[in-house]
């Protein structure tokens, strides 16, 4: 029983449960094909949750990944011809100088993310636009051997695309708990005054989640783009909700100085098995957002019950002045 009170062990039962639910409703629900779909739709949606749980740690949210994602996938798509690699550099390079830029400027001016990225959000977006001429690119006939290569089957469910996911996931995770930047972070996203105190920098990691969820959503929307052989400025508008929907559900706080990239990993698995679960029992997209919506508010409420958020603490508080 003291297990079950786990958060991550909590996570993993969902995980677990909506898995079992969806093989005993759907035929070959469980099959290495159905695996290698489920982790390759979760390749683009890990990557950008990765980056901005980061950023939810520290305590912040940056609301215009999606408007990253969709400038990245067409400056890689017109940066096709030179190759992959060049095509990723070209979209991810830019997008880390502009989240740097951007941290900088929240950290420097004090001011509320919500309200600047939601203004870079629409400005990021515009600029798309301004780079396709308001069309569709796509890949030259030359360059689909790319689009091959991301869609690959290796080691029966996995792809390049999805292996790269897990790989982001996992050194993410790893600089975080061990390095001191990583420290920083659940340092200011924990108490901005008492890390103050403290001596921790205040500006360094900002900047530095900033500049992760940047690069990662320039990184994802890059691939997916090439994977799919085409890119467009309205892309990737629904990609802020369902990242920040696999971090909430993997664990990740957005009063920030909690959470983990093996969490991550566990809620985007678990939203991708459920959507995919749906979509092969024919329901409808309102089905899936109800569902979606469901799991979100029932861990909300399992952490509130366990008292991991201001709002429990607050009860808490009033509790023991109460008794008092």
């Amino acid at each position: 029983m003291t297990l079950l009170k786990n958060p991550l062990l909590q996570r993993v039962l969902l995980l677990v449960i909506v898995y079992a639910a969806m093989a005993a409703s759907v035929t070959n629900f469980g099959t290495t094909g159905n695996a290698y779909a489920i982790l390759e739709s979760s390749a683009m949606l890990g990557i950008v949750a990765a980056g901005l749980a980061v950023n939810m740690m520290a305590g912040e949210l940056d609301l215009s990944v999606g408007s990253v994602a969709a400038c990245a996938g067409l400056v890689a798509i017109m940066m096709s011809g030179h190759g992959l690699v060049i095509a990723i550099i070209a979209a991810v390079v830019p997008a880390v100088l502009y989240g740097i830029l951007q941290g900088y400027a929240i950290a420097r001016l004090q001011i509320s993310s919500l309200v600047f990225t939601l203004g870079t959000f629409i400005g990021i977006r515009g600029l798309a636009y301004v780079i396709s001429d308001e069309r569709t690119l796509s890949l030259a006939l030359s360059d689909l051997g790319i689009s091959m290569a991301l869609r690959e089957r290796m080691l029966l469910i996995f792809s390049p695309f999805s292996l790269l996911m897990i790989g982001v996931l996992v050194l993410t995770g790893l600089l975080l708990r061990y390095s001191r930047p990583g420290r920083e972070i659940f340092a200011i996203g924990g108490s901005r005054k008492e890390s103050r105190a403290a001596g921790v920098p205040q500006t360094r990691p900002l900047v530095l989640s900033f500049a992760t969820s940047a690069g990662l959503a320039a990184l994802a929307g890059a691939l997916a783009s090439l994977k799919g052989g085409s890119a467009t400025p309205g892309s990737y508008e629904t990609v802020l909700l369902a990242a920040v929907t696999a971090a909430l559900i993997g664990g990740v706080s957005l009063y920030g100085g909690r959470g983990s990239m093996l969490g991550v990993l566990i809620g985007v698995l678990t939203l991708q098995v459920l959507l995919s679960g749906l979509q092969l029992l024919g329901a409808p997209n309102w089905a899936a957002n109800l569902a979606t919506g469901l799991i979100l508010l029932a861990f909300l409420g399992v952490d509130l019950v366990n008292g991991q958020s201001p709002v429990a603490d607050a009860v808490r508080r009033y509790s023991l002045r109460a008794r008092a």
